[in-house]
């Protein structure tokens, strides 16, 4: 059995949608003749722990942990609060209600730490990286980012072993979302694009989740790209008796950001329930959810028609999702964002409901919903498609009906695994 060593950042019990993408790989791999050996931090900054992930490790996957310095451990004490606390990914890059500390903290975490935050496990990643491929005679290194760090330890380990490397890019570099409302110093975009430039050309492969990524990645390399966007793992998907809703229910999962405040849907449900006199309606986030989406909640009335639970293990989440007639989906309303795919599009994919989706129509989300036939989007300012496609999704749920057929098998998680085994094999031959 050959053997590829996979860094990530995120691995169990971290959890959250970063999680997925290296886990799943990691549980198929074994069925196409590779044994993973994972590479990843002892002590992860992650605002979410989910330890049932755990089961989804194949015997077969050796994990080696090392340390890492973590600038969050240092934050936490700056401001006060206690080590145990877990914080938001995006804190540091908040601007409302910010005092001078966290504002300080914003500063030197957007300009000081380049890439990006978990710098700091470069150096042990790095020297453990190059035991492992000796002690395990590794045939090929692949990384997932973000973050970015991923991306520098293994071309370090790279280089250093004279080993084949294929980088994944779940989101763009200088281009990620986080990025793309703050001002970073000239010196650190100048000093960050040289990183990206290096890692984009030493690779012997890349790997991206949409063609928009692997677009915009293009542009600065010249290199081999393969897409192979995220999925839906079956054995997640459990079947499921169950009686109709009392409510057309619409659920979303997941961190529920600034930049994803699904405004057109709020100003339809206001619609739908004050102008139509529809009142048998609810929609279910589980997650984190920004004040803004909840202050506009209460502003505009439509508090009874929410239910907020906080962040679930991921089974119990897949449960909420199947158990909704609805999924919402909603792209970050940021510039460049026509290739953003996050893995929440494939969990809803698998649960073959429809999906009401708020973003760019000229996206790779929009186009993935058309060519399974999942659900429709609807553009950010477009308040007339939001409240027509509420409209005919609930009374489809009405008369027991649906104009969707779901045709989303390409998209599973062991077909995916099957195609990254390719680009292995094709490049370590």
């Amino acid at each position: 059995m050959k053997k590829v060593l996979i860094i990530t950042y995120y691995w169990p019990p971290a959890g959250g949608a970063g999680v997925q993408r290296a886990l799943k790989f990691v549980k198929y791999l074994p069925q196409f003749g590779w044994q993973p050996i994972v590479l990843t931090v002892q002590n992860p900054d992650s605002p979410v722990e989910d330890k049932s992930l755990a089961a989804d490790i194949p015997n077969e996957c050796k994990v080696y942990k090392t340390k890492s310095l973590e600038p969050f451990e240092i934050y936490k004490k700056f401001i006060g609060k206690s080590k145990n606390k877990k914080i938001p990914a995006d804190v540091l890059l908040k601007k409302e209600n910010a005092s001078i500390k966290e504002k300080l903290a914003q500063w030197i975490r957007i300009n000081l730490f380049i890439p990006d935050a978990k710098i700091g496990w470069k150096y042990f990643a790095v020297k453990e990286g190059i035991n492992i491929v000796n002690k395990e005679n590794i045939d090929i290194i692949f990384s997932t980012s973000p973050p970015q760090t991923a991306g520098l330890i293994a071309r370090s380990i790279a280089e250093k072993t004279n080993k084949k490397w294929i980088a994944d890019f779940r989101d763009p570099w200088m281009e990620i979302v986080y990025y793309q409302n703050i001002k970073r110093s000239a010196f650190t975009k100048f000093f960050d694009a040289k990183l990206e430039e290096k890692v984009l050309s030493s690779a012997d492969g890349i790997v991206s989740i949409s063609k928009g990524l692997i677009d915009l990645l293009k542009t600065k390399a010249n290199n081999k790209f393969c897409l192979i966007p995220n999925g839906y793992d079956e054995s997640d998907f459990e079947e499921i008796q169950q009686e109709k809703n009392a409510e057309f229910t619409i659920a979303y999962t997941g961190s529920m950001s600034d930049n994803r405040v699904p405004y057109p849907l709020l100003q339809a449900l206001k619609r739908i329930i004050y102008n139509d006199g529809i009142k048998d309606i609810k929609l279910r986030i589980v997650g984190r959810a920004t004040p803004r989406l909840t202050g506009l909640i209460n502003k505009e009335g439509l508090g009874n028609y929410f239910i907020f639970t906080s962040f679930l293990p991921h089974k119990e989440s897949t449960k909420i999702l199947q158990g909704s007639d609805a999924l919402l989906l909603v792209i970050d309303d940021v510039p460049d964002n026509e290739g953003f795919l996050t893995g929440k599009i494939f969990e809803y994919l698998g649960c073959k409901k429809p999906v009401f989706a708020i973003g760019p129509v000229n996206g790779d989300a929009n186009k993935i919903l058309q060519e399974t036939n999942s659900g429709e989007m609807v553009d950010y300012k477009d308040n007339e498609g939001a409240y027509r496609l509420l409209k005919q999704l609930y009374e489809d749920w009405k008369t027991n009906t649906s104009r969707f057929t779901f045709k989303v098998e390409q998209f599973s998680r062991k077909n995916l695994t099957k195609k990254l085994v390719q680009v292995f094999e094709e490049t370590v031959k």
